[in-house]
């Protein structure tokens, strides 16, 4: 990925308007996870910043408003890109970023479970489901693992109740976690989605510490379908998805 001042170059390449460069920078963020949403006087700041002409704030606020690739933040005069229209943007814009994105099938979890909602979730998934299509099977259970524990935590963020799985403000090795969801009174999970967590964990452990077992595929597809099934539960509990 490059850095927002080689994006930025890329980008003066280009025959744009201060709105557009506006959109292509939140496309940037987006994609780096830096921010997901962003202000007309800090885009016009970072625009400058970059060596672009400095745009007049109150008109580029209105152009963003008007955009039809844009959408209101989490508060007035806050803006971020339109997800029903990212394909549209990321086609003017995803060169610029000097990466190729393959194309992958859902070979473990479906990417229309998470796109939309955040983006390092989307980037989990893809990378998932990547390296099991290219045969990278450690990698693919390592990221299977990280997926489950970061849905874990934000299922007890969603529920005001982080401060139960933290010691000191750190959350919980993902063992502990496991152990305090599988008994948590308040949670209601399906019989068989704590043995998958361990299981999950396990697979993951087994990828990222052993040092001469390499995962074969088997491995991951004696898990998957079950993997599946806990991954759409704890989307939900964590108010990802309904």
């Amino acid at each position: 990925m490059v850095s927002r001042s080689d994006f930025a170059k890329n980008l003066a390449k280009l025959d744009l308007s201060h709105v557009e460069r506006a959109v292509a920078l939140l496309y940037y963020y987006r994609e780096t996870q830096e921010f997901e949403e962003r202000s007309a006087p800090d885009l016009a700041a970072d625009l400058h910043e970059e060596g672009f002409p400095r745009p007049n704030v109150t008109r580029l606020r209105k152009d963003l408003g008007r955009n039809k690739y844009t959408t209101r933040g989490s508060k007035a005069g806050i803006f971020k890109l339109d997800l029903r229209k990212l394909q549209e943007v990321a086609s003017s814009y995803e060169s610029l970023l000097s990466r190729r994105k393959v194309a992958v099938a859902n070979h473990v979890v479906p990417p229309e479970w998470v796109v939309g909602t955040r983006p390092y979730l989307e980037q989990m998934v893809y990378q998932i489901n990547a390296a099991y299509e290219y045969g990278m099977f450690d990698a693919s259970a390592v990221m299977m693992r990280r997926l489950m524990e970061s849905l874990i935590i934000e299922t007890y963020i969603h529920e005001k109740r982080h401060h139960e799985v933290q010691s000191g403000g750190v959350f919980f090795m993902l063992d502990r976690l496991i152990s305090f969801m599988s008994s948590d009174p308040n949670i209601s999970l399906s019989r068989n989605s704590p043995k998958t967590m361990r299981d999950t964990k396990q697979l993951g452990d087994t990828a990222a510490h052993d040092r001469t077992y390499v995962t074969p595929q088997v491995d991951i597809d004696d898990i998957k379908a079950r993997y599946r099934r806990l991954i759409q539960e704890l989307l939900v509990k964590a108010g990802i998805t309904k």
